[in-house]
């Protein structure tokens, strides 16, 4: 459970925690995040807490979450209320 405001910096520390707790720290090449600016800042940290990262370079955003957001906005406009 994450317990502090989600910057770049506690969530690479809480992913590297967790993937040491299971032994995949050296195991990792690539994270899919969403398109959060705190996403890359943790691809940023992950290079100083995990050898062989390599930052932004190592992220790969994640498609699904684009065309979810995407849909949302073509939708609205049949939800949108008219004014006047």
């Amino acid at each position: 459970r994450l317990t502090q405001s989600h910057t770049g910096l506690y969530l690479a520390q809480v992913t590297v925690d967790c993937l040491k707790r299971f032994g995949l720290e050296k195991k990792l090449h690539t994270l899919t995040m969403d398109n959060a600016s705190n996403c890359d800042a943790t691809a940023d940290h992950l290079v100083t807490l995990i050898d062989g990262f390599r930052g932004k370079m190592s992220r790969s955003r994640c498609f699904p979450h684009t065309v979810n957001l995407i849909a949302k906005v073509c939708v609205s406009v049949y939800f949108c209320s008219l004014t006047s």
